[in-house]
């Protein structure tokens, strides 16, 4: 998993809007899978989860699709158990939303995006601070 973070960590932090965006564009899809996961753990926030999900899907559907890549499988195995399990995808979201907002200039669409990638994380964070 940590290959397929630095993958898109660098992608997030290119040059190329494209690449950027489907940097962008799998990390949401990451941060999805990752809130999907743990949205029934029984030490953890249902809810705040199911929003994180929401989020990263409604982000997702205002950027294009991928040029080429495949999605990052995540494995349940991947995510840490405690409090602190979720800082990584928690990260991951948040460069997202600074990547989005950086290119935000030439489209309010990606704008928004950036918003929504900026909740996921803030919904995410929360999920396990019970």
């Amino acid at each position: 998993m940590n290959t397929a973070m630095n993958a898109l960590d660098t992608a997030l932090g290119s040059t190329d809007p494209t690449t950027v965006l489907a940097g962008a564009w799998e990390a949401l899809d990451l941060g999805g899978q990752v809130a999907d996961a743990v949205t029934w753990e029984e030490d953890g926030d249902a809810f705040l989860a199911l929003m994180a999900a929401q989020e990263c899907l409604a982000a997702r559907s205002l950027l294009p699709l991928p040029e080429s890549g495949c999605p990052v499988v995540l494995e349940a195995s991947d995510i840490q158990t405690g409090p602190g399990g979720l800082d990584p995808y928690v990260a991951l979201l948040e460069r997202a939303h600074r990547a989005l907002a950086d290119l935000a200039e030439q489209d309010v669409q990606l704008g928004e995006a950036a918003e929504h990638a900026a909740a996921a994380a803030r919904s995410l964070a929360a999920v396990r601070e019970q």
